[in-house]
Order: structure tokens, then sequence, then C-alpha cells
């Protein structure tokens, strides 16, 4: 099903300020863009970044990095800086350094750019779940103000492992449908619902687990309209206090939207 034309960009949704000239931005955190416990929530982060490089090219994004290097706390502005030292006729390769204050808190590595078509195949095969209306809703698992609230959640299989619904899975997978109810799924939106992908590692463990992202990147399909989003999770290896996942992104007719992956920080969930 396509999602509707009457729906906000990822741009709008993060409430990017752009008063400055085209190579800097500025995202002020609020609850909405927080992973509920007041910090900045790695994909809007991500998105943000995106959205800089994007209009800082004029060109479609291709992939992007983004390394983050310090908690935040809700009120603070995070000042965004494109750098773009490669610019080439069909792509562009740049970075976006966010600082709050002196601190630097993100720094995302890009492409953006494209050419003519030539060779195209999709060698990842879609998993053909259960359609969303017919899967349960993940419960929100924070009380206060955060991004989850913009997001509807509905789970095909495993475990939502941050909060323990559903049922966990030893091959450590999970499908989960994700929809931003009132924004565009294009590419800032899609970096956003990729960071979801840590809530396999709860599910391939099963039990509550929690974890700090040290990374994320993503790299881009093809994008079409789709009411809802895919991810197929994938917890690949945890050990030493660390842990690496995947995730595919797919349209509900099968189009791959995206790939990403992470690492990030494993931590057993305290008692209670």
């Amino acid at each position: 099903m396509p999602a509707p034309t009457d729906r906000s960009s990822s741009a709008d949704f993060l409430a990017l300020d752009h008063r400055f000239d085209s190579q800097r931005w500025a995202l002020t955190l609020s609850g909405k863009t927080s992973g509920g416990m007041g910090s900045l929530f790695g994909g809007a982060g991500l998105a943000a970044g995106i959205v800089a490089l994007e209009h800082a090219t004029n060109k479609p994004i291709i992939w992007a990095t983004g390394q983050y290097l310090s908690l935040t706390s809700l009120g603070e502005q995070l000042d965004l800086e494109v750098i773009l030292p490669a610019i080439g006729r069909n792509v562009v390769q740049g970075r976006v350094v966010g600082h709050v204050g002196d601190r630097e808190v993100i720094t995302i590595l890009g492409a953006a750019g494209s050419r003519p078509e030539g060779a195209q195949g999709c060698w990842e095969v879609f998993p053909s779940p259960p359609a969303p209306e017919d899967c349960p809703v993940v419960p929100r698992h924070h009380e206060t103000e955060s991004l989850h609230e913009h997001i509807e959640l509905r789970l095909a299989s495993g475990a939502f492992g941050f909060s323990g619904f559903g049922e966990a899975s030893s091959d450590g997978r999970s499908l989960l449908w994700a929809r931003m109810v009132d924004v565009e799924h294009d590419a800032g939106a899609l970096a956003i619902i990729a960071d979801y992908m840590p809530s396999v590692l709860g599910s391939a463990f099963g039990r509550i687990m929690h974890c700090t992202s040290l990374d994320n990147t993503i790299r881009f399909g093809k994008l079409e309209p789709t009411e809802w989003v895919l991810c197929e999770n994938r917890m690949e290896y945890a050990g030493n206090g660390f842990g690496h996942g995947s995730v595919n992104l797919w349209s509900e007719t099968g189009t791959l939207l995206a790939t990403a992956s992470q690492s990030m920080i494993v931590r057993e969930a305290p008692p209670g």
C-alpha cells in the first residue's frame, strides 16, 4: 500500500533550522527527537545529517554513517556543519559535524549523487511476513515524551528486546513493521526507522537487554512510497561487552529500500 502524499518530510519533522548559510543547520533537541531517556535518538541524528547532505549537494543520498561521540540533553542546540571535500560530476562526498557548544556530539560521513542506470539487481529475498494489520502493536516502553510516540511498531516475529514483548527467537532474527504516521518515508525517515534494529538484541538473548549505539550506517536502494516499512533485523555477534547487527528495510511490496548496520555497547537490563 503506498503512503499518503500529504505527509511532511523528515526535515520538517525534525524541525531543522536553516537560518545560516547552505552549509549550516541547527537542531533543537526535544522530546520527539529523543529515545525516551533525554538524549538524542541516534537515528534522528543520522537523519539530520542526511537531510543536510542532500540539501548542500542537491543530490540524493547514497550512503551515510554516523559516529556518536557524546550524549545530549533536552533543550540543547545541535549545530551541524556540512563539509564537502570531494565534489565530482556525479558523486559528492562529504561529512557533517555536529556540536553542542564546544562539545562534538556526532560526526556523519556520506556520499550523495546519481548516475545513469546500468545493471541492476537485488539478491536479498523478501521474507514475506504477515501483513501489518495482522501483527500485534508493540506497546510503548517509555512514559516520557519521545520519538517513539511518532512511530507505530507492529511485531511480525521474534521479540521486541527492549521490553520483552513477543516471543524470543534463538536465531537472532526478528521482523518488525514500522511506520511514521505523519512523515514521508524518505531517506531521513528510513534512517530513523533503521535505528530500531537493536530491538533484536533482547530477542536473540531471550531476555530484556539494553544497548548504546556506537555508530549507524545506512545504504540506500530504490526508494518508493510505502505505508509500512518492514525491518528484517539480524543480531550477528555479541561479546566483550559489544555487539554488531544489521537490518534490511523493505517496502510492503518487497522492494529493498535500504540496508543498515550498527555496533553497540551491550548492557544487561537492571533488576526490575
